[in-house]
């Protein structure tokens, strides 16, 4: 499912905390990484602009290709790209030449974590990418990158919509190939009032029955996974969904959040301000988001 594996970095520490999950994912996918780094100069630095260009593009080369050598030495199968434009523009357009299946970054990159990822380049990737991206945060000394990360369990969040099971293919695979488990998680909100039209009558469903409710439809769905051999545990829990989430990636456990950028609401409704984007600023795990078509995928 995933062959080439897109690392989009900026030349700075921060952005470089996302290497460590990518040579892991490359490790057991068997998968190829583009190291990418766009290269730009400012229209005022640029005296001499043809000079200042071409400067910019080798000082990109000569870093990419350091990193590269590293990586390679370990075995991996590296290649670079050093693309001259806009940060966000330049990823998206590695995406479509290599192929790819994955982009994995950095919420941070060059100005650190006093910037979130509300108007930066990641977030312009995620509205804009066709593939899934993943989020790492830059977490602990920057200098540092650490070991690669190992992955056991795969939390995946589901509101019952078939956009938010758009998660499951991308999951399976994970699971299989880290020989882990997926965990499927369902947040009940606290009940609601409604009423019925014409008439005016109070409707107020006990918490008991929603989450009677949750339980059956995650467990249909790890049925449907068990039967591919897949381990499957299944957790419900009462509270408003980000916060359900991001309460659950912090306990021992899981490892990494997949999940949609969209559910219920549907391709209408933007990353911008929804779970995902809170889920994504506010739990320490990474968090693989894709984007659900109106048809969503089985899980292979």
């Amino acid at each position: 499912m995933y062959h080439t594996l897109i690392v989009p970095l900026d030349g700075s520490a921060f952005s470089e905390r996302a290497l460590p999950m990518a040579t892991s994912f490359a490790r057991s996918l068997g998968a190829q990484v583009i190291l990418t780094r766009a290269a730009s100069v400012l229209p005022f630095s640029a005296i001499d602009g043809a000079e200042v260009q071409v400067q910019a593009v080798r000082e990109a080369q000569v870093y990419l290709s350091a990193l590269a050598s590293k990586l390679t030495e370990q075995g991996l199968n590296i290649e670079v790209a050093v693309p001259y434009g806009d940060a966000a523009e330049s990823i998206l357009v590695e995406i479509g030449l290599r192929r790819a299946d994955l982009v994995i970054m950095c919420t941070h990159g060059r100005s650190g974590l006093g910037r979130w990822i509300y108007g930066s380049v990641a977030e312009q990737v995620l509205h804009r990418s066709p593939i899934p991206v993943l989020l790492v945060h830059p977490i602990g000394d920057a200098t540092t990158l650490g070991p690669e990360p190992t992955h056991t369990s795969f939390l995946v969040p589901l509101d019952g919509s078939a956009f938010a099971e758009a998660a499951l293919p991308h999951a399976a695979a994970l699971a299989r190939a880290f020989g882990g488990k997926i965990l499927l998680l369902r947040a009940t909100e606290p009940p609601m009032v409604a009423y019925t039209y014409p008439q005016v009558t109070l409707v107020q469903r006990s918490s008991e029955v929603l989450q009677q409710e949750a339980e059956s439809y995650l467990e249909q769905v790890a049925v449907r996974l068990r039967s591919d051999g897949l381990s499957v545990q299944t957790v419900v829990r009462e509270g408003w969904p980000a916060d359900v989430i991001a309460h659950e990636g912090a306990a021992p456990g899981p490892s990494l959040i997949v999940m949609t950028t969209h559910g219920r609401t549907g391709v209408a409704r933007l990353l911008l301000g929804s779970v995902a984007l809170q889920v994504v600023r506010r739990s320490a795990l990474p968090v693989m988001l894709i984007r659900p078509t109106e048809q969503p995928v089985e899980a292979s």
